[in-house]
């Protein structure tokens, strides 16, 4: 057996990098950067051969989360912004106008929560208000032990606060009963640690930007959570509309299309697709020139046939994304369950949306992988590759069929981990939150979405 370390001085290590890349076929590397406290401040990773489409077959599809499956960009962008105004103090948008589309938001969407707020911690860092900050971790503290159940997230805010001189406090009996007995939310939040505040508030401190950024992390937790919390509870309209200021849009739904894609590679669709090409072509928001030349009744035709291949040899389907447990859970519950509402008013037989609502009464039956940042760790989240890399040993593909798995990321840093862990057919589908984002290590760049990789592209799957 080939040992497990080999120890190469410098001219060794570039010669072993120019073996590897034969060895692998590759022509291209990414330097990935890393998060502030690992020793090597980056990694060097091989990326997958580009596999242009159409595909002769295809095994498994891998696809993000957030932007690609589900609409929560959004949210995760107002989390962001409401963290750094309580950082800074600056609640209004007279004081603060709020996050920038183009200096900020291609650098807080596709990394991990913690590189995003260690971005925006360096670039408002000038703004920090140390005293609008301690109010804003202790209201944070306090809600995440007295409603989280999630054991990880539990685990971590108190380590923040021990790194942050509150040992003490947590050890403190009113404390305890505070977040064992107390109802908190967001309204009472601040009341309730003004004791607690004024007793241990100058112990508050962090002693490097790790730590900090910790701190400020658990700030964006408490207000995502919250937010996720009051959607289970029914409020998912009314918070629609009061923060994202649109009719008609929920904060957690279905990206287009996805609500017909996930049936689709499944096999649990036959025919009976022809009756949903209007409902594709409607969500079609940018048409490109795959789709607009052709007739649509060719369209039609080989959508029907695309269904016949996938119901003759299913697709898995790995879900993947830099969410934790908590929020990947809550998410793809409301995702699959606002699915079923679709699909029950799909023009299709009865027995064909039967058979499609079976399959979706359990949001993880649908998927064959489901890997989030719980089951990685900080440092390796996208554009790492161990995310992408667990999902395929979970949905147990050899790596000699990885060149007919198919990628889909909407962002910079989830095509360069789906291409890292060895999926060469890595699919951008940008949207309105990410359009901004470097595309140059995917495949193509398909800007209609799902609607457009399904009806224009034939879902990158050669026609027979």
């Amino acid at each position: 057996m080939d040992r497990l370390a080999h120890y190469l001085d410098v001219a060794e290590s570039a010669e072993t990098l120019r073996q590897l890349a034969a060895e692998l076929g590759v022509s291209e590397f990414a330097q990935v950067r890393n998060l502030e406290y690992v020793f090597s401040p980056w990694e060097i990773y091989p990326l997958a051969p580009r596999i242009t489409p159409p595909l002769e077959r295809i095994v498994a599809f891998a696809v993000d989360m957030d932007g690609t499956s589900t609409t929560t960009e959004p949210l995760a962008l107002h989390a962001l912004e409401y963290m750094v105004r309580r950082l800074t103090g600056r609640m209004t948008t007279a004081r603060w106008r709020g996050l920038d589309p183009v200096r900020d938001h291609p650098y807080v969407i596709g990394n991990s929560n913690f590189r995003h707020t260690e971005f925006l911690v360096q670039r408002y860092r000038d703004h920090l208000n140390p005293e609008a900050f301690r109010q804003a971790f202790f209201e944070a503290l306090a809600w995440t032990l007295a409603n989280m159940t999630d054991p990880q997230r539990r685990r971590d805010i108190a380590q923040n606060a021990r790194n942050c001189g509150l040992g003490e406090m947590l050890a403190d009996p009113a404390f305890q009963t505070l977040v064992k007995e107390e109802k908190i939310d967001e309204a009472n939040a601040a009341g309730l640690v003004t004791p607690f505040l004024e007793r241990y508030g100058p112990a508050f401190h962090w002693d490097h930007l790790s730590a900090l950024v910790s701190a400020a992390l658990d700030i964006y937790y408490m207000r995502y959570h919250a937010i996720l919390r009051r959607i289970e509870q029914g409020e998912g309209e009314r918070l629609s509309r009061e923060l994202l200021g649109e009719a008609g849009r929920r904060l957690v739904e279905p990206m287009p299309g996805y609500d017909v894609f996930v049936p689709l590679i499944k096999g649990w669709l036959g025919p009976e697709i022809d009756a949903l090409y209007e409902l594709l072509r409607a969500e079609l928001a940018h048409p490109g020139p795959a789709h607009s030349a052709a007739a649509p009744d060719a369209v039609r035709t080989r959508l029907v046939r695309l269904a016949g291949q996938f119901r003759r040899v299913p697709a898995r389907l790995g879900l993947v994304t830099a969410s934790i447990a908590y929020e990947t859970h809550a998410v793809m519950k409301e995702v699959v369950r606002v699915m079923a509402e679709r699909v029950g008013n799909w023009p299709v037989p009865a027995a064909c949306r039967d058979r499609i609502l079976a399959h979706l009464a359990d949001y993880r039956a649908v998927f064959d992988g489901f890997i989030c940042a719980s089951d990685a760790c900080e440092p390796r989240l996208k554009p790492h590759r161990d995310l992408y890399s667990l999902a395929l040993y979970q949905m147990s593909i050899p790596k000699a069929q990885y060149r007919y798995c198919v990628g889909l990321e909407d962002t910079e840093p989830g095509i360069i981990s789906l291409r890292a862990a060895g999926i060469g057919c890595a699919i951008a589908l940008p949207n309105r939150d990410t359009r901004r984002q470097d595309y140059s290590a995917a495949v193509e760049v398909i800007h209609g979405g799902l609607p457009e990789l399904i009806l224009g592209h034939n879902l990158l799957l050669a026609e027979r």
